[in-house]
């Protein structure tokens, strides 16, 4: 039997790492030869779900043999994935992302535009009628708190929040806003972190009409520990913008609690782009986009409209 890898994006975040782990299992009970890896460090926060709950981490592997069969989950652009990705089979995709996608044969896709690609390996499981643990559960309520950011993104269904519902009949966390307060603080203790690593915490590179951007997000409770860095990030971004030959490169820095984003830019053209697509004010260097939360719903799109 041929083990199928499963791989999140590059930069994992909780939703990426736990599909992929939650997902495995799944197969696993079906049969299927599977091994769950991931393409980076883990961030606080996904550390703190796996530790929460008794999962261990992936494995990390940057490189697979050529023709080596893959799963994608919670993404599908290439420049996301793992290196090497078009000598490598494609057998699956899991994602509730916009799709930039193309391919010579038939292969399944599961595609669901809700706020976390863990709601759909949910959904797979209530399907499937597999046993669901607690801690599959677990990681997979964890995993969608974070990516609508408790149900405040503009991602966030009503389904959503069924699935957590649902979940949590196995789970039983008593306060579930609690729970996420604890997996938001997680994920904004960064300590002495260095910049080149703070910017690519959680960072995608999109080509939008014909312009290859790069954009990184920071969700804290502590939105002035990126501020307060703001001259080192903005000459990172810099740097970045020609080690990866991007047009722009934006880190948004996303106060949870208060519902603001504050977004630093690489140039000037970046900077007009905030104030047209936004109505962004600027003042410092610093872009006050108002309640933008969502990289995927509201950044994404304005860009698509607006970069010409």
């Amino acid at each position: 039997m041929v083990t199928k890898h499963i791989i999140g994006h590059k930069s994992p975040d909780t939703d990426t790492t736990c599909s992929s782990i939650a997902y495995g299992e799944l197969l696993s009970q079906k049969g299927e030869d599977v091994k769950v890896i991931k393409l980076g460090e883990l961030n606080n926060e996904t550390k703190f779900v796996l530790e929460k709950f008794g999962i261990e981490e992936p494995e990390t592997l940057s490189v697979l043999e050529d023709g080596s069969q893959i799963i994608l989950m919670d993404h599908n652009e290439a420049k996301q994935s793992i290196d090497g990705r078009e000598k490598l089979k494609i057998v699956q995709i899991i994602d509730h992302h916009r799709f930039d996608f193309s391919v010579k044969e038939p292969l399944m896709i599961r595609a669901e535009p809700l706020g976390s690609t863990c709601s759909i390996v949910a959904k797979m499981y209530f399907e499937s009628g597999l046993n669901l643990s607690k801690e599959i559960a677990g990681i997979l309520i964890s995993s969608i708190l974070s990516d609508t950011l408790n149900f405040k993104s503009a991602t966030t269904t009503k389904e959503d929040k069924e699935i957590v519902a649902k979940l949590n009949e196995i789970v039983k966390i008593e306060d579930l806003n609690s729970f996420a307060l604890e997996m938001f603080n997680a994920k904004s203790d960064l300590g002495d972190i260095d910049v080149d690593e703070l910017v690519k915490l959680d960072y995608k590179i999109f080509e939008i009409n014909g312009k290859r951007v790069g954009v990184g997000v920071m969700e804290t409770t502590n939105p002035d520990y990126g501020l307060d860095r703001k001259e080192e990030i903005i000459a990172e971004l810099k740097r970045v913008e020609k080690e990866d030959s991007l047009d722009f490169v934006f880190f948004s820095i996303i106060d949870i609690l208060k519902e603001i984003n504050f977004t630093l830019f690489s140039n000037e053209a970046g900077e007009d782009l905030l104030k047209r697509g936004f109505n962004a004010t600027v003042e410092s260097e610093v872009a006050s986009l108002g309640r933008i939360l969502s990289r995927k719903k509201q950044i994404i799109p304005k860009f698509e409209e607006f970069m010409k």
